[in-house]
């Protein structure tokens, strides 16, 4: 099993001892050892204090500069930009002093057409033994970090024409905040099949918490967005960090984002790795029951829209086994 840094992050399948259930893909960082609850003992398993929970496996280093594939190597998962990039918003786990200064450094970045190629060629296809990129299901380009709007549009339109040239058809899905007018969803419309997911983050307090670029988007505009998106045949979600915004918020302003969407969108649950982060969250977003609020609010936005979360996209989920009472596949 591969050792994994302190203060570095560390990517993983589990597979619960109690329920049996699939193994399911984690993210998590590491820690001293009285810094957390949580630990992998020598054989594999993780424990909870003296209590084994889990079986883990595919133990390694997330450095956020490798891309990696999901869904069980159906998904590639692109990390395009520099991490480093990404800054300015205050509940953002890079304003504190939680990682090893080289995790956030990148070794190669996939913003030229060649590192693109190469990247393709070199640890896509050569390292799984593929001919082509014919049994991707999905390309996610999952970045805050570029700079504009036509920055990001060119960035995925290179990446779906390099691509496509290697045998990729299916979808490219991508989740940002950049992307913020219809004209710049037209040219993509001519691309096809692709998926726009707003990183919306949060409803409340806006123009405090993200950095002045991003706080500059008001919701109505994000909302006419993805109504928008919906309109050209996209599927169409947002992404979401339960833990930022009150109950009452996340009802209230909630449900006009769930009427425009044709995907259920992407909620991370806020993650704690810092002391000082307390002072960012939603009044009683320490506790489990902020969550379970939280979770029965989302349920009644999205009852009888047909629409459930996926496991597979969502490394911090508030849905593990059930939504809305039914088992999620």
């Amino acid at each position: 099993m591969q050792e994994v840094p302190v203060n570095y992050r560390a990517r993983f399948l589990c597979r619960e001892i109690f329920s049996g259930k699939d193994s399911m893909s984690f993210a998590v960082p590491v820690r001293e050892k009285n810094a957390s609850n949580f630990w992998v003992n020598k054989y594999g398993l993780l424990q909870f204090k003296d209590f084994v929970i889990a079986e883990t496996s595919c133990l390694e280093t997330d450095t956020c500069d490798c891309s990696y594939f999901r869904k069980g190597g159906k998904v590639l998962n692109l990390n395009s930009n520099r991490r480093g990039n990404c800054k300015g918003c205050k509940y953002c786990i890079h304003n504190f002093p939680v990682y090893d200064e080289r995790v956030l450094k990148d070794v190669k970045g996939l913003t030229s057409e060649k590192s693109i190629t190469e990247f393709f060629e070199k640890e896509i296809l050569i390292k799984n033994n593929w001919s082509d990129l014919s049994e991707l299901e999905q390309m996610a380009i999952v970045t805050g970090l570029f700079q504009s709007e036509n920055q990001t549009i060119s960035h995925i339109l290179s990446v779906r024409k390099i691509a496509k040239s290697l045998g990729f058809k299916k979808e490219i899905f991508f989740l940002g905040s950049e992307i913020i007018s219809q004209k710049g969803l037209e040219r993509l419309s001519k691309y096809r099949p692709f998926s726009f997911c707003y990183a919306i983050d949060c409803f409340e307090s806006r123009e405090e918490r993200l950095n002045p670029v991003k706080a500059k988007v008001g919701l109505e505009k994000i909302l006419e967005l993805l109504q928008f998106s919906v309109s050209l045949g996209f599927r169409t979600n947002f992404a979401y960090i339960a833990g930022l915004d009150s109950i009452e918020g996340l009802s209230l302003i909630g449900r006009k984002f769930a009427e425009a969407v044709s995907s259920f969108p992407i909620i991370n649950i806020y993650q704690f790795q810092h002391d000082k982060q307390k002072e960012v969250i939603a009044r009683g977003a320490n506790r489990l029951d902020y969550y379970l609020k939280a979770r029965i609010e989302i349920e009644k936005m999205f009852s009888g829209a047909g629409l459930t979360p996926q496991n597979w996209e969502n490394y911090r989920s508030l849905w593990y086994h059930y939504f809305q009472n039914i088992y999620i596949q």
